[in-house]
């Protein structure tokens, strides 16, 4: 699966269950010691996996994304203690996040198939 792929999915809450916003994606270019000027949320999630691959840092952006991920959903499960009306939706979301969350993990492991 190309970066493309993942790239897409982390920028649309239908599959994600979370909205990255540009912030989010400063910090982790941060974090990873890649200097990007502002932009788009998906101009940014591109240079982003670009320059970690070109620097050998793409473990550790998946392990950022992940730990980004993991925070929403214990964001999420918190709300859904406070407002249980909202456990549908939320239930929802959760479970999205979780699927990509599997997603970055099987791609920082890599892939039999490629």
């Amino acid at each position: 699966m190309n970066n493309e792929h993942i790239i897409s999915k982390l920028l649309t809450l239908f599959f994600s269950g979370v909205y990255i916003s540009s912030k989010d994606l400063l910090d982790i270019a941060q974090a990873l010691d890649i200097q990007i000027p502002a932009k788009s949320r998906e101009l940014l999630l591109k240079n982003i996996f670009a320059k970690a691959s070109e620097d050998g840092k793409i473990s550790q952006l998946y392990d950022l994304l992940i730990a980004l991920l993991q925070q929403r959903v214990y964001e999420y499960k918190s709300l859904t203690i406070n407002y249980p009306h909202i456990q549908i939706v939320s239930h929802n979301w959760i479970n999205k996040a979780g699927a990509l969350i599997r997603l970055l993990q099987q791609q920082k492991r890599g892939s039999i198939y490629e």
